[in-house]
């Protein structure tokens, strides 16, 4: 049996020897019987099986799963073992414990959404009624805040629009919007990486239009007419502005999930087209807000620039011609320390780190398999 074909062996049976080591001492290591063809199987899905025996218990399915998986996005090919035969042509061979973490996770992404589409969206309850008097509304501006609060008024009998409907442009502190808005677009959209979308901004000196308040009011002022609309800076009014008791908020969710969020979506879509958004936000959203976690912060580099675009962001509002509700100067940006879960004490800023989203990857696919148990769980 060569080496391989044992590692693979050792790996279904739960083992958790790193190849290099495995190899070394391969004679003595042996697994008995027969290990089955690797197939496509390269070390890219062998290094995670690996890394998931280390996390828990793995079932055979999951196993099988992860050994079959494709690789999704830009990489490698599947990817041979260093120290066995290798050909003259082609990618030189790995020790799988040297791979880049984006690349083990290219084999994580795609079975989280064949996950996600498989659990599908839980169901709302029915629509209740209310007595209340009803204020006729439509929340545009941060997607986030809007998302949230949306489907809870729905059900709760305040459903949106109607005429004569106030557009009601809900926003915050400038940085969370930026936050907010990047979020929602790695959960409904292709989004580029965090601080490469922060970048793209700074370059073109602009703000997108829904965290651009002023701007964005006027866009609705277009279509219902400026009397119609309203700027809210200040999201805990809602409740007393809709008279509808509560609002919901979103969840907080950290760097690295709404990273992992951002790789899985695309092959959410693929595999169910335009049921992602649902599927993402009420599917797979409660799961990552589940998970602790640094929140997604405005890297310092950014922080000048976001803070000018705040404070003409703040001017406009109040200069301009809409009725506004909540005190513009909560449109800058929050001082002090951000209050929030904690992650990792070494990490300084909220930003997603790849060894961080790989091991939450990791984490929730193993949570998914009923058969499997994450140790210490």
């Amino acid at each position: 049996m060569r080496a391989s074909a044992s590692w693979l062996a050792h790996l279904r049976a739960g083992g958790t020897t790193p190849w290099a080591q495995y190899a070394l001492t391969e004679p003595q290591q042996r697994a008995s019987g027969e290990a089955g063809p690797i197939l496509h199987t390269g070390a890219q899905q062998l290094e995670v099986l690996r890394r998931l025996n280390e996390l828990g218990r793995v079932s055979p399915a999951l196993a099988e799963r992860v050994l079959r998986a494709d690789l999704t996005g830009r990489g490698h090919a599947v990817l041979g073992l260093v120290g066995e035969d290798q050909g003259r042509f082609g990618t030189p061979p790995v020790d799988p414990a040297e791979l880049p973490h984006w690349e083990l996770l290219r084999v994580v992404v795609g079975l989280l959404a064949e996950d996600v589409v498989r659990a599908g969206v839980p169901p709302l309850p029915p629509a209740r009624r209310t007595r209340l008097r009803r204020v006729r509304y439509r929340l545009a501006g941060d997607p986030w805040l809007a998302a949230a609060a949306r489907p809870d008024l729905e059900q709760r009998g305040f459903p949106q629009g109607g005429a004569g409907a106030v557009a009601f442009v809900v926003g915050r502190d400038l940085p969370g919007m930026l936050t907010d808005l990047w979020t929602w677009r790695s959960l409904v959209n292709d989004a580029p990486p965090w601080e490469s979308w922060l970048a793209r901004l700074h370059r073109a000196d602009e703000l997108p239009a829904e965290a651009d308040l002023a701007r964005e009011a006027g866009r609705w002022a277009e279509l219902v007419g400026m009397e119609q609309v309203r700027i809210v800076v200040e999201p805990a009014l809602l409740p007393h502005i809709l008279r509808a008791g509560t609002v919901a908020q979103p969840p907080r969710l950290s760097a690295d999930a709404v990273e992992l969020a951002r790789a899985v979506g695309p092959m959410v879509g693929l595999f169910a087209g335009d049921a992602r958004p649902e599927l993402m936000v009420r599917g797979l959203v409660p799961r990552l807000a589940s998970m602790p976690g640094t929140p997604l912060s405005v890297p310092e580099r950014w922080q000048p620039w976001v803070d000018e675009q705040a404070d003409r962001v703040r001017r406009e509002v109040s200069g301009g011609h809409y009725a506004v509700l909540g005190n513009p100067d909560l449109i800058l940006p929050a001082t002090g320390p951000t209050s929030g879960p904690v992650g990792d004490p070494s990490r300084t800023e909220g930003v997603p780190s790849e060894p961080a989203v790989l091991a939450l990857a990791l984490r929730i696919l193993l949570e998914n398999d009923p058969d499997s148990r994450v140790e210490g769980a």
